[in-house]
């Protein structure tokens, strides 16, 4: 994994309890918003990964990579990690496949499509994933909320990222 991944998963914890005021609103989450040019009151999970990654980048001197996603758009960072061989699908992941600063991507079914995007934070042993979400909320053991209040941090398993949910390795 590379620097800018580590520190965006570092940044990230640190806005763990940031929380919306109004729906999709809120100092923070227009920030987040900006980020990728998409108007107040829009979803922002991807939003925010983006964010990151981006100040991570500046706070480091550096750049993301050509043609990574500058999106609100869960399925553009799938289709650039898949075109840029960076795409492990959950239900082949091995433990060592994923590292903190990586993206866990969620899969969908009513949807047909990834439709919620995390930056992952730790790695341990167990096959349980920590991340840190935005435009997340409280949720069940088994369930992903996609359009919460805020900022949080969770537990995940490789069957919650769904069928044709992964992870895109950020290697940069």
């Amino acid at each position: 994994m590379g620097n800018i991944g580590r520190l965006a998963a570092k940044q990230a914890v640190e806005n763990v309890g940031v929380v919306e005021d109004g729906e999709n609103r809120g100092k923070w989450v227009e920030m987040y918003q900006a980020a990728v040019g998409i108007p107040p009151g829009s979803p922002w999970c991807a939003a925010f990964v983006r964010f990151r990654l981006e100040k991570a980048a500046e706070r480091l001197d550096k750049e993301l990579p050509e043609g990574f996603p500058d999106s609100g758009w869960v399925p553009s960072y799938e289709a650039w990690a898949k075109r840029n061989g960076l795409w492990v699908p959950a239900r082949t992941a091995a433990l060592d496949d994923v590292e903190p600063g990586d993206l866990a991507v969620f899969w969908f079914e009513a949807k047909q499509r990834c439709a919620h995007i995390g930056i992952v934070v730790d790695c341990p042993s167990t096959g349980i994933w920590t991340t840190v979400e935005g435009n997340t909320g409280p949720d069940t053991a088994t369930s992903v909320n996609r359009d919460g209040d805020g900022v949080y941090q969770k537990r995940r398993t490789r069957s919650m990222l769904g069928s044709r949910g992964g992870f895109v390795r950020i290697k940069f």
